[in-house]
């Protein structure tokens, strides 16, 4: 979970925007981690995900590579880089190639998940990046 500054759970949910597979996952994450904590976004195209990145909206993507993006999803990780080097980006793929696994990772994937994408991975993902940002958080308060 987001810690907030005084140690107490941010009031704030976490917003994360979900993409193909793990729209399939919403409603259980939702009943897991709650509306108060998590509030999941659904994006359609590549230009509305990348109108949340510009916008700074979304505190973590869960991108998936057969999401009916109109380009590729190393073009599309490479373009969410540019406009926010630090977003927190889930790939979901079929690839298993070593070369197009390394390709995301170079481009600051917080991870790779090959499919089928499952509720349990997921979760596991979504509070490696509530942790990972809490980390982040404490380390700019102590500074």
């Amino acid at each position: 979970m987001v810690w907030a500054p005084d140690n107490s759970f941010s009031r704030k949910p976490f917003d994360l925007v979900v993409t193909g597979e793990a729209e399939d996952w919403v409603s259980a994450l939702g009943q897991i981690v709650g509306p108060r904590w998590l509030r999941p976004r659904r994006v359609r195209s590549d230009h509305e995900l990348l109108e949340v990145v510009r916008t700074r909206s979304a505190d973590a993507a869960v991108l998936d590579d057969a999401g009916g993006w109109d380009i590729d999803v190393l073009k599309l990780l490479r373009m969410i880089r540019q406009l926010d080097a630090a977003l927190p980006v889930v790939v979901v793929t079929a690839h298993t190639d070593r070369k197009w696994l390394e390709d995301a990772l170079r481009l600051a994937a917080f991870s790779v998940v090959v499919k089928p994408l499952e509720l349990e991975e997921l979760l596991r993902q979504v509070h490696g990046i509530m942790c990972r940002l809490n980390r982040m958080l404490h380390e700019n308060e102590n500074q």
